[in-house]
């Protein structure tokens, strides 16, 4: 009588290591494809998660303490959804986090750059002023602002107007220490944040915004270059090449309420053709309008 006793405890601890074996391959098939009944996944790695574009949500609040709101159309377009570390004691980025190919990032006032934000696509261009900014570092364009800026050169040359860019990429450091603190010590702080951006909002440090001059002024910056026949033309024509005129809401005299910045009719931006397009059949919509992105 013992020997069917023997066996059934035998087949009883079979039984249980089977049972035991299913529990284990249950939990690791949860854990590689997520749970079946509530449908959740398991939470990417922070590489994926620094990844993955937020504009998926329809409203979402960076760490300035704005909130961005997109429609479902511009979500499809805003490649400058933004996320800040904002430096309480300076208010300027600490760093930042940035999704997408970056030809819509948004810089200004209130969309800050990192110190040490240098795009790594910089190539030089050909078509510039000598003698003015620092060759190697101003002379030089994103690849794409770069070749389209060319092309454009050449356009308004078979056209007859010459045009140059003056200065293309400007580092942090550059607006510091060349720009925004001699102002300051020249005219003040207040005339200083009306006539140039602090270090970390000008949209010079992304490598995708230049200024241009015409030979009709000498290629200087002049607030006549939006009346000369170069000034006409880039306005008529930048847009072929990817380009928009960048602070139409300020006059030359006062910063407009949404760009934060006077009127400079020789500030370009490269936006890609798509978008300049766009924003030339809207009536001229400005960059935080057409991304929807306000505060």
């Amino acid at each position: 009588m013992s020997k069917p006793a023997e066996i059934n405890k035998d087949f009883l601890k079979k039984i249980a290591l089977v049972v035991v074996a299913a529990l284990i391959v249950s939990l690791l098939a949860g854990f590689a494809f997520g749970n079946r009944k509530t449908g959740q996944t398991p939470k990417p790695s922070s590489n994926t998660a620094d990844n993955t574009n937020t504009a998926n949500n329809a409203n979402n609040t960076n760490n300035s303490g704005g909130t961005i709101i997109n429609t479902s159309e511009l979500v499809k377009k805003a490649a400058s959804m933004q996320d800040y570390t904002i430096d309480p004691t300076t208010g300027m980025a600490k760093e930042i986090k940035v999704v997408d190919d970056n030809y819509l990032l948004l810089v200004n006032r209130t969309h800050p750059l990192a110190q040490d934000y240098v795009p790594d696509d910089m190539v030089k261009v050909d078509s510039v002023v000598s003698g003015v900014g620092v060759a190697g570092e101003t002379d030089h364009l994103r690849k794409a602002a770069a070749e389209a800026f060319e092309e454009m050169v050449k356009a308004a040359k078979e056209a007859e107007i010459e045009i140059l860019m003056r200065t293309g990429y400007r580092s942090y450091e550059y607006q510091r220490d060349r720009l925004y603190e001699p102002t300051v010590k020249s005219n003040g702080q207040a005339y200083a944040d009306t006539v140039s951006a602090k270090p970390g909002q000008s949209e010079h440090q992304t490598g995708l915004a230049l200024d241009v001059g015409g030979k009709s002024e000498n290629y200087a910056l002049s607030y006549n270059f939006g009346d000369t026949p170069e000034g006409k033309w880039v306005a008529d024509h930048c847009y072929e090449y990817g380009f928009i005129i960048r602070y139409i809401d300020g006059t030359k005299d006062k910063p407009g309420e949404t760009t934060g910045f006077i009127f400079e009719p020789w500030h370009l931006r490269y936006v890609g053709k798509e978008a300049a397009k766009e924003i030339k059949d809207s009536g001229g919509k400005l960059l935080e309008e057409y991304l929807g992105i306000l505060n």
